[in-house]
């Protein structure tokens, strides 16, 4: 009875989730290269020939300005690897922003962002909310929660054959059993993972919030209202950047936010050497015409809920955990996703194909 409840619970979440997890499989397997394959795309706005030192920040900021007079950078971020350029945000005297790529060894602007190959930031899209916005993403994360459901029934009803390999390789009814359950046996534990972490990231708020009361961690304090005096100068981005790498010895500097704005706090974003995930998880928040940090987090001491959610549990999703051998791996497992779509309602059909026939199934 139980079995049989297994079976029709399988079935069910099989076809439902069927489509959605074609989808994620396939994107998800390209997402694990995604920069990768941005900057070979973008090859000409991305790629530079390093020097032996980059610009100073404030000569770099300046330079970029210079070439675009009246405009004001608003953010810039920096690569981690020194053959590729930064990216910098501009608002212009007419208030229009734009984002170009520059040089940071001799801050020379490179080319606008406008005209770079949008295919990867649609795929990455496509992948959290099939385009659909809100829609889409409770599908997707539906989905993410389906995956959970087969990965664990699916090992339950593996147990009893225990098909490890093919014992054919022909095309054929045997074959397609074999190869469903072969292949769910051995990317259960991945799919489960997958399943798992991508319903967080999807719900990253709500879980983030559950963690917090789970683990009694104290509320985060709002940043300090930024208060500016009157004709005092901004801040240069050497001396923003100085400030929070006084905050937090040992971090890189990954970007700076709202530089230029007086009222608002520079975010500031840094990484750690042990951070797996690409972006900074490590924020400063600073005084834009002082320097002072008026909030701090960060990934070291974080609270648990932070570090699950923004740390851990991407960089299990992503394959980042060990670098590109896992990133390999979530390749290989992604790709394993939509084998598992399509052999699984195969299965099934032929079971009431044969039952319609009058066979035994």
């Amino acid at each position: 009875m139980v079995r049989k409840l297994l079976l029709w619970l399988h079935l069910v979440a099989g076809l439902l989730a069927a489509i959605v997890l074609i989808l994620l499989g396939v994107t998800g397997a390209v997402m694990v290269f995604e920069t990768p394959i941005d900057h070979a795309l973008n090859a000409k706005l991305y790629r530079i020939q390093p020097l032996s030192t980059p610009l100073g920040l404030n000569a770099f900021v300046t330079k970029i300005e210079q070439a675009r007079p009246g405009a004001r950078m608003t953010m810039l971020f920096l690569s981690p690897d020194d053959d590729i350029a930064a990216r910098v945000s501009l608002r212009g005297s007419d208030g229009k922003p734009v984002t170009v790529t520059a040089n940071p060894y001799t801050g020379e602007i490179i080319g606008s962002l406008a005209t770079a190959n949008n295919f990867t930031n649609k795929l990455h899209q496509f992948h959290k909310n099939l385009l659909l916005d809100a829609k889409g993403k409770l599908i997707t994360g539906c989905g993410a929660l389906l995956l959970i459901v087969l990965s664990l029934t699916g090992l339950v009803l593996w147990w009893p054959r225990r098909i490890w390999k093919l014992s054919d390789l022909k095309p054929g009814r045997r074959t397609n059993f074999d190869l469903h359950n072969a292949l769910g046996f051995w990317s259960s534990i991945f799919l489960f993972l997958f399943g798992v972490t991508g319903a967080v990231i999807h719900w990253e708020s709500e879980t983030a919030r559950f963690l917090d009361r789970l683990t009694y961690a104290p509320p985060t304090p709002p940043v300090p209202p930024v208060k500016p005096a009157p004709n005092t100068p901004l801040l240069g981005a050497e001396e923003l950047a100085n400030a929070a790498a006084q905050a937090v010895p040992g971090a890189q500097l990954i970007s700076l936010m709202g530089l230029g704005n007086p009222r608002n706090p520079v975010r500031v974003a840094m990484h750690f050497p042990e951070d797996r995930t690409p972006g900074g998880r490590t924020i400063v928040q600073l005084h834009p015409t002082t320097g002072a940090v008026l909030a701090v987090q960060n990934s070291r001491d974080a609270p648990a809920a932070y570090r699950f959610v923004k740390l851990w549990n991407r960089q299990l999703h992503t394959g980042d955990t060990f670098g590109w051998p896992t990133r390999i791996l979530a390749c290989l497992i992604s790709l394993a996703l939509p084998l598992l779509a399509l052999t699984g309602p195969l299965i099934w059909w032929g079971k009431f194909k044969r039952r319609d026939r009058g066979e035994e199934a």
